[in-house]
């Protein structure tokens, strides 16, 4: 069967591609590159075919299924009044959450939804969910309002300058020197994250909005705890380069136990100028603590605390708690201070749900499994400094 063929040809397609990222954690090279776009070419070519033979083949189950009615009977649609059309992304998400919750679908909607189908069976969310997503790890993160965050459809290279290059002094009529910068270039690619969420049968018969919402909040906070860890120590193996990993040490401490207030100084005076306006602080609570006690050679703390709410910094720039930054321990990392905008990140468009209904049939549940694919690196380790313990 052409459908079952072309789902078949993007699964190849798609495994390719996820081997090509497990197996160079660090990016990939132009010739990488470029087979990797060709095999995402392939993958979107391939799945607008199978759209259209999905769409061809419940056209022609509508026409059948109406062929066989009685014909005094009109055909059922959806009657809307003049004005009253929705658009395509708000029939897609009626379509989309109502097919969840397994109640019945009109042609309109049946046509609004092959329009989604993805690989393995399952669909992709509604843009307006995917927003929803985002907004909520926005919300709950410690990284994301610091870091440059951004969609993308593939894999994007950053150019990253290095050498500015410098003018010299030329006397007249005397040469110029030649002195160009130089240009890297930072991979970025997509790791998917994901989990099965069980909804309670007795949820699915409530509206759309409550099946919506609820799974929204329910991944967003799962994906922002795995998503947070990743961003500050991942490995780049199957996950996102935490900054701590990338980030150049700017003061060793004299101790493995213990952070002396001239250290806090030396890391502070260990950042560019360039990236000091924009720096803050990162420190888990555990950290702040310890800090808060230390004083300068004048007696006073080197903290301030913050008042109204307002955040308390060090050294005149601000404090950003972050639970998932290391505790002060041996060769531990435990506070870093930067410019955390030269860490991005990176959020594929695609997001998609498949729903198991006999998984947990036995306890009267629902199984949804929703997955995403972003990526994260500090494409300046210069930008950020950390004191690591000795």
């Amino acid at each position: 069967m052409l459908i079952a063929q072309l789902r078949e040809k993007m699964n190849k397609a798609n495994a390719k591609m996820r081997a090509m990222l497990d197996t160079n954690p660090n990016g990939l090279n132009d010739e990488q590159s470029k087979e990797y776009d060709d095999l995402e070419k392939e993958f979107d070519d391939t799945r607008a075919q199978l759209d259209k033979a999905i769409q061809r083949d419940a056209k022609s189950k509508e026409r059948e299924s109406f062929m066989g009615q009685n014909q005094r009977d009109p055909l059922v649609t959806d009657v809307r009044t003049e004005g009253q059309e929705k658009d395509k992304k708000e029939m897609y998400r009626e379509a989309f959450w109502t097919m969840q919750s397994r109640k019945p679908l009109n042609p309109e909607m049946t046509r609004s939804l092959n329009e989604g189908v993805a690989a393995e069976g399952a669909y992709l969310v509604p843009e307006t969910f995917a927003t929803t997503i985002i907004a909520k790890l926005t919300e709950k993160s410690y990284m994301r309002p610091l870091a440059t965050v951004s969609m993308s459809s593939s894999v994007e290279n950053i150019p990253v300058e290095g050498d500015d290059g410098a003018n010299g002094w030329i006397d007249e009529e005397g040469s110029y020197p030649e002195s160009d910068p130089t240009i890297g270039q930072v991979s970025m690619g997509a790791y998917k994250t994901g989990r099965i969420l069980k909804v309670t049968e007795e949820l699915l018969q409530d509206s759309i909005s409550s099946i919506e919402a609820y799974v929204a909040l329910k991944f967003a906070k799962s994906t922002t705890k795995a998503e947070e860890l990743a961003f500050v120590l991942g490995d780049g193996v199957k996950k996102p380069t935490g900054f701590l990993i990338t980030a150049e040490v700017g003061k060793t401490a004299a101790s493995a136990s213990a952070i002396t207030a001239d250290e806090i100084i030396d890391l502070w005076g260990s950042l560019d100028e360039d990236y000091a306006a924009n720096a803050v602080w990162k420190m888990n609570r555990n950290t702040l603590v310890a800090i808060m006690k230390l004083k300068d050679s004048n007696g006073d703390y080197l903290v301030n605390k913050g008042l109204n709410g307002a955040p308390s910094t060090l050294l005149g720039r601000p404090i950003v708690i972050n639970k998932h930054m290391p505790d002060i321990a041996t060769g531990a990392k435990p506070i870093s201070f930067g410019d955390m905008s030269y860490y991005y990140i990176k959020d594929r468009k695609v997001m998609t749900v498949k729903r198991f209904d006999e998984k947990y049939a036995d306890t009267g549940h629902i199984g949804f499994r929703v997955d995403k694919r972003v990526d994260g690196k500090l494409v300046l380790s210069e930008a950020v400094k950390t004191l690591q313990m000795a």
